[in-house]
């Protein structure tokens, strides 16, 4: 069952007046994690498939989306009547469907060790010390009207185009509710490298005790880019390791940037 998360103010009241004097990073993130449901909730939770409509470019897409612990993703939509597979991780290496030939293609090793590298199961905070993560306090920001405190988290260093670059991410949490209403990262590759893409968060609700943003949308330079309306999600469904494989039939080839 879901649950509309309303006054979701009042949960983190229950933690106490710690909570609502929250100074440091650690302790936002802390009080976080209680407030969506806690780690206990949050780690017994071992996959996910969310049912999804995509708004882009005008259009309307069907989306599937499969994520299974520690690192497996697949995200299936269909488009002009053709299922395509938009990207599938198997935990090591990625490919996805190529709309030109509507065949399968790995992607090159960099774009591999990138999404493992960025790969998160469930939530990034979630036992972020012991993944080597870090966490900053940095100033504060107002979005859409919204106080937030705006926590920087750092993980390890990645590859990119040969080169080894910091890998950051900025979340901007509602300093009511300590949940967080938008993230900030800039784009390591392709011809948006450097930009900085904006995701927005709403409409938590609750799925076997633990909250989900329903509605997810992307902007870069102040421009929509997507909107994701999620209309179910399915926790701790079977799901066989080979969907995320690459398909045995079709023929290896680098993707195209």
């Amino acid at each position: 069952m879901k649950k509309p998360l309303i006054l979701l103010s009042a949960l983190f009241l229950l933690a106490g007046l710690p909570s609502l004097m929250a100074q440091t990073a650690e302790e936002i993130v802390a009080t976080y994690l209680e407030n969506i449901g806690g780690k206990e909730n949050l780690s017994a939770i071992t996959s996910l498939q969310m049912t999804c409509n995509a708004k882009a470019q005008g259009m309307d897409i069907p989306i599937i989306m499969y994520q299974k612990a520690p690192g497996l993703q697949r995200m299936d939509m269909t488009f002009q009547g053709k299922q395509i597979t938009q990207m599938a991780f198997d935990g090591k290496e990625g490919w996805s469907t190529n709309f030109m030939t509507m065949e399968a293609e790995k992607w090159d090793a960099e774009q591999s060790e990138l999404m493992k590298s960025n790969m998160e199961f469930l939530n990034a905070f979630l036992d972020y010390a012991e993944k080597g993560y870090t966490l900053s306090l940095e100033e504060g920001e107002t979005v859409e009207g919204t106080d937030c405190y705006n926590v920087k988290l750092t993980k390890k260093p990645v590859m990119v185009d040969g080169k080894e670059e910091e890998n950051f991410s900025f979340y901007f949490f509602d300093k009511e509710t300590f949940v967080p209403i938008m993230t900030r990262e800039y784009s390591k590759t392709g011809p948006m490298k450097g930009q900085p893409a904006e995701t927005y968060f709403s409409d938590y609700q609750e799925v076997n005790g633990v909250y989900f943003p329903f509605s997810i949308s992307q902007k870069m330079n102040g421009q929509t880019v997507f909107a994701l309306a999620i209309e179910k999600i399915d926790v701790n469904t079977d799901m066989d390791d080979a969907m995320f494989a690459f398909p045995e039939a079709a023929t290896p080839a680098e993707s195209k940037e």
